[in-house]
């Protein structure tokens, strides 16, 4: 083997050797110290990862549990509620129908009464028109000289008479349409007086109407005043301060003097006051006239209407429906 020759000239010191070496010593203990370094912290991230998905995994089983506890609670709830609310509907239907049964009860006594207290007033006065009868042929018989003969097979007296036959029965024929005709009369006169009466209300309901109309018409122009405040006090803020002392006349003149009105300016449209005014004008319902006095046959001066249900009623400020146009003078 052939052996290179070494150039003594050329060798390093010993110092340089060293420090070369320290240098390179250095380095391999930095790289050695970098690796373990990345070493530790890569476990140290996947240690991290692992406990992260470790703590996913039971926080996500906590909620399913937390989730699962609250719609079982829900589930009690809205089942006791509807427990509860069936148990008050079933309370409220028995009440319902117990009432209903003794409303039916109340009203089936009520009818045995009032049939009892009807048969009774019957009885009351066919005995009572019976009396009557006997005592108007027993007078008629004694004026016109007749006599009555008691018994007979259905146990009232017979009656024989030495002039006339069936006086009697024309009598009590004529008491009882007399009677009739005079009920036919009463019936005929509540019946109108009722007609009357509704009249008197619907008349009353009416006015109240109208004065209501007209208080909230009232209203609307009131608010409707301070909107135009409003807008004419807006209007003066925008203007400049040496027009704001000058007519509406002189703010439109031109600079040259002579002032030509258009017919925009001449013909001013109609305001929205003045055209609902002029609308409510037209359809304002007339105020009804007061009734008649009562005229009936055989009607006593009592069942007439006072004059204090016909007054007719002032509102409160009627002049406030007619200032349509006063706001924008």
């Amino acid at each position: 083997m052939a052996e290179f020759p070494i150039d003594q000239n050329k060798l390093p010191g010993v110092k340089e050797v060293c420090r070369d070496f320290a240098v390179l010593e250095d380095h391999c203990l930095a790289h050695n110290l970098q690796e373990q370094e990345i070493e530790s912290h890569l476990a140290s991230n996947v240690h991290k990862s692992r406990l992260v998905q470790q703590d996913v995994a039971l926080a996500k089983q906590l909620q399913e549990e937390e989730d699962r506890r609250a719609q079982a609670k829900a589930k009690r709830q809205h089942r006791d509620i509807e427990r509860s609310d069936n148990e008050i509907a079933q309370e409220i239907q028995e009440e319902l129908v117990r009432q209903a049964e003794q409303q039916r009860k109340q009203e089936e006594k009520d009818a045995a009464i009032a049939r009892k207290l009807q048969e009774k007033e019957m009885k009351e006065e066919r005995k009572r028109q019976k009396q009557l009868e006997a005592n108007f042929e027993e007078e008629y018989y004694e004026d016109k000289g007749g006599r009555i003969v008691q018994g007979g097979p259905g146990g009232r007296g017979a009656v024989v008479v030495g002039g006339e036959y069936g006086m009697g029965e024309a009598t009590q024929g004529i008491a009882k349409l007399d009677l009739r005709e005079q009920e036919i009369l009463d019936m005929e006169v509540a019946r109108k007086l009722q007609e009357e009466e509704v009249k008197a209300s619907k008349m009353d309901k009416r006015a109240a109407q109208v004065a209501q109309d007209e208080e909230i018409a009232r209203l609307l122009m009131e608010q409707e005043k301070k909107e135009y405040k409003k807008s004419r006090e807006k209007e003066k803020q925008g203007m400049r301060p040496e027009e704001r002392g000058m007519r509406p006349e002189e703010r439109r003149r031109p600079e040259g003097g002579e002032f030509k009105s258009n017919s925009e300016e001449v013909v001013r449209p109609r305001s929205r006051e003045e055209e609902y005014q002029r609308h409510r004008n037209h359809q304002k319902p007339a105020r009804p006239p007061q009734p008649l006095p009562h005229d009936y046959e055989n009607v006593e001066t009592s069942y007439s209407y006072s004059e204090s249900h016909y007054s007719s009623r002032t509102p409160a400020r009627p002049e406030a429906a007619y200032k349509g146009t006063y706001y924008r003078q």
